[in-house]
């Protein structure tokens, strides 16, 4: 019984070391430079907010990561109905919340996405974690791909601790 046990945990920790964990990742797209690449946990969510480049409103999506599958768009917000902006039948419904029109729900999975950053007054701000990262400083004009990858938890774990005496 003894060795049973010590057999299950062995196996546990195992699995849980080499667990696959995702990470966000932005890199550009023609030169395949890295801006970002931020630990996540699964179905962790991240927002991308701009400025509509021509209602000078803001928008905002909000993205959710999926285990296996990689992100998924969950909700929109705006403040009105302007060029592009709507919502998309079949997907979601819509509700109005302090002065903000949601789309929730959406659930729409996209795995990965490619994103054309704005210019200045566009400002492309990613929010995770509690962080806010203006992407529009990193890479203005530039088109990036968004992405989850995975790695072991275990390299996981190693690069915050490595990250955290740099």
């Amino acid at each position: 019984m003894r060795r049973m046990i010590i057999g299950f945990s062995i196996v546990a920790v195992v699995i849980l070391l080499f667990m696959p964990t995702p990470r966000l990742v932005i890199e550009e797209v023609k030169e395949g430079e890295r801006l970002q690449a931020i630990p996540l946990t699964w179905f962790d969510h991240f927002e991308i907010c701009y400025t509509h480049s021509v209602d000078r409103e803001p928008v905002c999506e909000v993205f959710k990561v999926k285990f296996g599958k990689g992100i998924v768009l969950h909700e929109t917000s705006f403040r009105m109905f302007g060029a592009g902006m709507g919502h998309w039948a079949g997907h979601g419904y819509v509700v109005r919340e302090g002065g903000w029109i949601k789309i929730k729900e959406i659930d729409e999975l996209l795995g990965k996405f490619l994103l054309r950053i704005g210019s200045r007054g566009v400002d492309h701000i990613l929010s995770v974690k509690g962080k806010r990262i203006n992407l529009t400083e990193q890479a203005e004009g530039k088109l990036v791909e968004v992405k989850i990858k995975t790695q072991p938890w275990m390299l996981s774990l190693i690069r915050e601790l490595r990250a955290d005496h740099d």
